[in-house]
């Protein structure tokens, strides 16, 4: 879910752009947004955050082998402050849809090659899929932008921070949780599916956040209480506080009932992650199950702002 509501986009004194990520690929000017330099304004702020990985696939299978999948990592976090008259007059953005393993970035042409970029942040991976009883492994964060990935601006960064690792899937048990980062991200990674149990045991939930203070829950799929009943899919991630710059990722999908039947033979899916975050994934799934569909990264973003 995109909200950029809450961000005003202009002020008496200033003037702020907004733009999401949709590129899927590096070739050419495809995919490009254009910023122009405002007129009469001395100071400029970049925030760019790269896009998430999507959630990976949970396991169908037999009893107690039928993993969950992992969630995908988040994206990175940069942000330079820098005076105007050091910013060309149009700048070229290429801004990744979630899921895309690249690296977004705000250039003074459409090239692609470094020694052009102003500003880069790389994007988080995608969690891996299950197999048998072995767990969907957790999507890695990419990095931080350095020196050499976005020299002109480089001299000017005042954050250059690394996405948050997605959370590995349950194996015969729920997902693990993933707790709010404390790094000075402001998007998280994604969750993992639940495992299926033993036959005759409900399922298993996926997974979901441990938070704290003024951050609500946001939980993952419940495992199915029976035989009969579909598992609970993942949540998608939302901006949990009012006027805050702050996103959560995809929660993980439940597990099927360990003897599931009829309508209980489907999967659970994964929550999708909001800009900036990582996908969850879809729960274990007994066999015969119909399968789910793992939740997408959230889009890269950048946020322009200039006084």
């Amino acid at each position: 879910m995109l909200d950029f509501s809450h961000l005003p986009t202009a002020y008496p004194l200033a003037d702020v752009q907004i733009f999401v990520g949709s590129a899927t690929t590096t070739g050419g000017t495809v995919g490009y947004q254009t910023w122009l330099k405002p007129r009469g304004k001395s100071m400029c702020h970049i925030l760019l955050v790269g896009n998430g990985g999507n959630g990976g696939n949970g396991a169908i299978g037999a009893n107690s082998t039928a993993a969950g999948g992992g969630g995908g990592a988040s994206g990175a976090q940069t942000s330079i402050l820098v005076p105007m008259w050091a910013i060309p007059d149009a700048l070229s953005l290429i801004l990744f849809d979630g899921g895309m393993n690249s690296q977004s970035r705000v250039s003074i042409s459409t090239s692609g090659v470094a020694n052009d970029c102003f500003l880069s942040a790389p994007s988080g991976g995608n969690g891996g899929n299950a197999s048998g009883a072995t767990a969907g492994a957790a999507g890695t964060n990419s990095g931080a932008a350095t020196a050499s990935s976005m020299p002109l601006g480089w001299q000017w960064v005042d954050g250059a921070l690394t996405g948050q690792a997605g959370i590995i899937g349950g194996v015969a048990v729920a997902g693990a949780a993933l707790t709010l980062p404390v790094t000075g991200l402001f998007v998280t990674g994604g969750l993992g599916g639940g495992g299926l149990p033993a036959a005759a045991a409900a399922g298993t939930n996926g997974g979901g956040f441990t938070v704290a203070g003024a951050f609500p829950p946001h939980a993952g799929g419940a495992g199915a209480a029976a035989a009969g009943t579909v598992p609970g899919n993942g949540a998608h991630g939302y901006s949990p506080i009012s006027k805050l710059l702050y996103y959560y990722g995809g929660t993980g999908g439940g597990s099927t009932h360990g003897t599931a039947t009829g309508a209980g033979l489907q999967q659970s899916s994964g929550g999708n992650g909001a800009p900036g975050c990582g996908g969850g994934a879809t729960g274990g799934a007994l066999t015969g199950s119909a399968a789910g569909a793992v939740g997408k990264g959230g889009p890269a973003f950048c946020v322009i702002t200039c006084w």
